[in-house]
């Protein structure tokens, strides 16, 4: 063997082996480092997913949050509406969507609980899978009354009068809050559903079409101007700022356990609230991204000060305890309480 061809064995040898060493490296090496955790969402197009018609409350909610969302990640987001199923639709077809972190939903967290809660035909989500990305908002509830009605919800009760209640279905935060404060309170109840939106429930209210309307407080406290329609009690463990001389039902009544037990439960599952969620099966380090950026936006004091001159208050809560709270309420209800849930909100009082 020549000098020359082991001086060409040794350099192909050197080669290959300089060659595995620095594909070994490539694979080893971190990423460089001016790389940064959310590039993989800069130029992308985001959509945020609202299961309702514009002009809504979720919408506006989108609207106002996306410009927020857009400028801490460099991404793009088209506020998609997806009217259906008061809300369901959208939140069915998100499951079977791609885990990419570029669908989004703003959720009617509330509803979806309670409906997967009661077996509402047509759910398809499983809402401890879902991608938990932070609560927008917890909001009180009202209790609104006909003027024709008694002053005081007290006054209400102990005259045993029939109360018709508003809703567009059985569980859509309007009737399943009546139906609980008619158990709750023993009133003589009708849920009357249909209506094709919380408007059109007010308004029956309001023209005197029917005597009651359990709403959220923003809402409720627009119907109540002009005196069509009167406020008698505030739905939540504390006073509304809208209204703080409202006594909640707590401080109204001497509520016996199983009567306060209906009423915590409903206030269990608002805790959920108005939310963001993703497909289940996001990837962790994607998901992390999501959650920290919308935890940045839902609790900038600008943001908050934004919403709160069109009364779009922000409330955030963290996906681990919304997650905890989730698996509580779907997971952990005893059978005969799960049993009685169903029937009070399905069945027992609504036409």
């Amino acid at each position: 063997m020549s000098c020359i061809d082991l001086h060409c064995r040794l350099g192909r040898r050197s080669v290959l082996a300089l060659g595995l060493a620095a594909g070994i490296a490539a694979v080893a090496q971190p990423a460089p480092v001016g790389a940064a955790e959310g590039d993989w969402l800069k130029g992308q197009t985001v959509r945020l997913v609202v299961g309702y018609s514009p002009g809504g409350g979720y919408d506006s909610y989108a609207r106002m949050l996306a410009p927020h969302f857009e400028k801490r990640t460099g991404a793009t987001v088209i506020v998609e509406n997806k009217p259906g199923g008061g809300g369901m639709t959208a939140t069915n077809q998100l499951v079977r969507g791609k885990p990419d972190g570029l669908t989004m939903q703003v959720l009617n967290g509330e509803s979806a609980i309670m409906w997967q809660l009661v077996q509402q035909t047509g759910v398809a989500y499983d809402m401890t899978k879902v991608s938990l990305l932070g609560r927008i908002q917890e909001e009180p509830h009202f209790m609104l009354v006909h003027p024709s009605l008694p002053d005081t919800l007290k006054e209400i009760v102990a005259s045993g009068k029939k109360l018709k209640f508003t809703a567009t279905r059985r569980i859509d935060n309007l009737g399943d809050y009546a139906a609980v404060m008619c158990e709750a309170l023993k009133l003589n109840c009708q849920i009357i559903t249909g209506y094709k939106g919380s408007k059109e429930a007010g308004l029956a209210v309001m023209n005197g079409e029917a005597d009651a309307l359990t709403i959220s407080e923003s809402s409720g406290f627009n119907y109540a101007q002009g005196g069509k329609t009167k406020i008698v009690a505030t739905i939540s463990h504390k006073r509304s700022e809208l209204m703080p001389n409202m006594p909640t039902v707590y401080e109204m009544f001497n509520l016996t356990p199983d009567q306060k037990w209906w009423i915590d439960f409903r206030l269990g599952v608002k805790a959920i609230g108005r939310c963001i969620i993703g497909p289940p099966g996001i990837p962790a380090d994607k998901l992390a991204y999501l959650q920290k950026v919308w935890k940045e936006v839902l609790t900038d004091p600008a943001v908050i000060a934004e919403g709160k001159k069109t009364r779009h208050e922000l409330d955030y809560e963290a996906p681990d305890k919304m997650k905890g709270t989730v698996r509580d309420l779907l997971e952990t209800l005893p059978a005969d309480k799960l049993e009685n849930v169903r029937e009070v909100l399905g069945k027992k009082y609504a036409s």
